[in-house]
């Protein structure tokens, strides 16, 4: 995947399929039009074109407004990649930009940088200075200009619509085994392993501390994890909050690794949430502490155990 950030570096000599948004999150919605675009665009003959926005459009019009990032930028990039797409466009939203009307953007930017012959969007999809632009633009200017609109119906999954507004709300409210049905994959936080305070190799259990670079956490509980570095994949059991029976300083996220602790800890970390445990509480004493946490090593332990099974019964080489 070639990565562009002005439209006018697309190759003149090639015609587009083209979808715009944000893609925060990169859910099943998100990855239905993908794969719908990828598949259009070879058959087609054009180049798959994903074209987003850095900062997110609302920390320029409305920065009070503005969401909190599911997953950061990179992250984004890297998973858009993996499904094949030829050219992400990676635009400055700025002032200028935003006041380019609808009919502007469809004539400057997708007809004239991008020659496009195929636009995939949502079926709520809108764009340009005051929400000038809509779907029903995109069709009426496609008759004039000879490219497809592909309107992509929302994706449900449960009864519950996939949206990066509703992952957001399940994620910092905690339900993180909700919010991973509408990612389709684990939420993850990554970051660099930072020095704790020294209570869990001295007093309670041996933890790996996480600044994480995400600007959404799960919310304030324990969860049975994954913790990823070296190439490798371990279980664990994780907190999320302020640590309130030591006296904690700020928010933390605090991992003890269920089966393997390595003499030197890594310099990063990736946390995968599977799911939640129970809330964080204020205990009557750090030995009523460490017993509930001995608690949580067995219950992750158990979940784990019960997810190995499911999935050797699930496989059909078992």
């Amino acid at each position: 995947m070639k990565i562009l950030h002005d439209c006018r570096h697309f190759p003149s000599s090639q015609r587009s399929s083209v979808t715009i948004g944000n893609f925060d999150g990169l859910h099943l919605g998100h990855r239905q039009i993908l794969v719908d675009l990828v598949r259009t665009a070879a058959a087609s003959g054009t180049a798959s074109v994903v074209m987003t926005f850095s900062p997110h459009p609302l920390q320029v019009l409305h920065p009070g407004k503005a969401p909190k990032l599911i997953i950061p930028t990179e992250d984004k990039i890297a998973r858009i990649g993996l499904l094949g797409v030829d050219y992400l466009l990676l635009v400055k939203f700025d002032e200028e930009l935003s006041r380019l009307s609808g009919e502007g953007f469809i004539r400057e930017i997708l007809v004239g940088s991008l020659r496009v012959q195929h636009v995939f969007v949502g079926h709520n999809f809108v764009f340009g200075h005051k929400r000038s632009g809509n779907v029903a633009l995109l069709e009426a200017l496609g008759r004039e200009f000879d490219y497809t609109v592909h309107v992509i119906p929302p994706v449900a999954v449960r009864g519950s619509r996939v949206s990066s507004t509703g992952i957001r709300d399940l994620i910092r409210s905690g339900r993180i085994s909700q919010a991973n049905r509408l990612l389709g994959r684990y939420y993850t936080l990554q970051g660099r392993v930072v020095p704790g305070q020294g209570l869990g190799r001295t007093v309670l259990f041996p933890t790996l501390n996480l600044e994480a670079q995400n600007e959404i956490l799960p919310g304030d509980g324990v969860y049975a994890t994954l913790a990823v570095f070296e190439g490798k994949s371990h279980t664990a059991v994780t907190n999320v909050g302020t640590r309130p029976t030591v006296a904690g300083t700020g928010l933390s996220v605090e991992t003890h690794l269920l089966e393997h602790t390595p003499e030197v800890p890594p310099s990063t970390l990736e946390l995968q949430f599977l799911h939640r445990l129970r809330n964080e509480h204020k205990f009557p004493s750090v030995d009523d502490l460490k017993k509930q946490i001995a608690k949580d090593i067995q219950r992750s332990k158990r979940f784990f155990g019960l997810l190995k099974r499911l999935r050797r019964e699930a496989s059909p080489w078992a």
